[in-house]
């Protein structure tokens, strides 16, 4: 329990930071605006997504809504189900 409480605190203070919470503010937006054009484009259910990654609904719910984050393996299963890339979760900026 200690450790989960550790680990709470560890990834609060790095939302903290301003760069950090930024960037991941932004990968969540990213992940989550592909997420429902690929659903939108398909007509898929959350129902359907929560299937593609083994939860519920309400899961699934959670996730889309940025309460709860995708987890790796998740967003991997997601891009196969999607027939996408990973990468296009992402943002890259190309060097200069």
């Amino acid at each position: 329990m200690a450790d989960v409480k550790m680990a709470k605190r560890a990834h609060k203070e790095c939302m903290e930071r301003a760069e950090y919470g930024d960037l991941m503010r932004a990968t969540n937006k990213r992940i989550l605006e592909r997420l429902e054009r690929g659903r939108s484009a398909g007509r898929i259910s959350q129902q359907r997504l929560a299937e593609v990654i083994g939860v519920n609904r309400e899961a699934m719910r959670d996730r889309l809504s940025g309460r709860t984050q995708l987890k790796a393996h998740e967003l991997a299963a997601l891009a196969a189900f999607l027939d996408i890339a990973i990468s296009e979760f992402f943002h890259v900026e190309s060097p200069d």
